[in-house]
């Protein structure tokens, strides 16, 4: 079998990487980045509100925390709605404990099915960031790019009619994207996307529409792959979390400020066998005078001011 020259052809072949969306970097050698009030340590909170239908479709894949079982699982859906109707109210009173405004990583379909939760985190001011229309409604190559603009739209116009902020973060549901879900984020209006696990830090992401910042949204910490996938003792995770926090305040004390990403599902996080495990992982994490919460907007605005001098 012969193979045609043309095959081994590519426009973006190049140093570090082979695609022209951002520029090389190795984060050891990276510019320093300076947070606010000497803070080192910045902890990103998102809580991922979803809305997984009853009868949600099983392709182009089923997400992590998917309706698994065949036909219509009355088990896997009530387990999820759990997170809504009681996981999300234990977390509240958590977060307003420790003075925690977390990123919403929101289906629309959640703020149009539950008005009363949208209420709670309009109140509160927590920020909202974008995340597609419904679990079963995901972004994947070869998804029609006319049905994921609509898509893409629908979302961000539903999310800030009924809640009147800005929106200006996107998290794709299960953390899929096509080929074409960060032009089409650019093009609604966002700042900031949240799907590409490659790095700590933020950086700088090219569209055809505009350029946004890639944020660190971590999915190896979070509480659905290690206490929901995996199967792990409560004790693994807050062990798991306290040694990244270590990891990045050595690193913050010599290579700048740092970024601890914890994402959250109510339906994991919140049950009662995990809530006190999350309450007391908070208060140690943020008894360290220097490490304090954000959201995603203000970390985002923090990197752009500090890269920018």
């Amino acid at each position: 079998m012969t193979i045609e020259p043309s095959y081994f052809e590519y426009p973006h072949r190049g140093p570090g990487m082979d695609h022209d969306r951002y520029e090389y970097r190795r984060l050891a050698t990276a510019k320093p980045v300076t947070w606010p009030n000497g803070a080192k340590l910045l902890v990103w909170v998102t809580l991922h509100l979803e809305h997984f239908p009853l009868n949600m479709p099983s392709k182009p894949f089923i997400p992590a925390g998917g309706m698994s079982r065949p036909g219509l699982s009355v088990w896997d859906y009530t387990q999820r709605d759990y997170g809504n109707r009681v996981g999300f109210y234990r977390l509240m009173k958590l977060f307003d404990r420790h003075g925690i405004k977390p990123t919403v990583a929101m289906n629309s379909q959640v703020a149009v099915r539950y008005p009363y939760l949208l209420d709670r985190i309009v109140e509160r001011s927590w920020e909202i960031a974008a995340s597609g229309t419904d679990m079963g409604h995901l972004h994947y190559g070869g998804l029609d790019e006319a049905a994921e603009r609509e898509q893409v739209q629908r979302s961000f116009a539903e999310l800030r009619r009924l809640s009147g902020q800005a929106v200006t973060g996107w998290h794709s549901p299960a953390h899929s994207q096509s080929q074409n879900t960060p032009d089409l984020v650019a093009e609604a209006g966002a700042l900031y996307i949240a799907d590409w696990i490659n790095d700590d830090m933020p950086y700088s992401f090219s569209t055809a529409n505009a350029t946004l910042t890639q944020m660190p949204l971590s999915y190896d910490l979070s509480d659905r792959k290690i206490l929901y996938q995996q199967a792990l003792p409560s004790a693994v995770y807050a062990h798991q979390i306290e040694m990244a926090c270590q990891c990045l305040r050595q690193e913050a004390d010599t290579r700048g400020g740092r970024i601890l990403s914890l994402s959250l599902s109510p339906w994991v996080a919140g049950l009662p066998a995990q809530i006190r495990t999350i309450d007391n992982l908070l208060g140690r994490i943020l008894a360290t005078p220097d490490t304090r919460a954000a959201t995603g907007e203000e970390i985002r605005g923090y990197w752009v001011e500090s890269t920018s001098k």
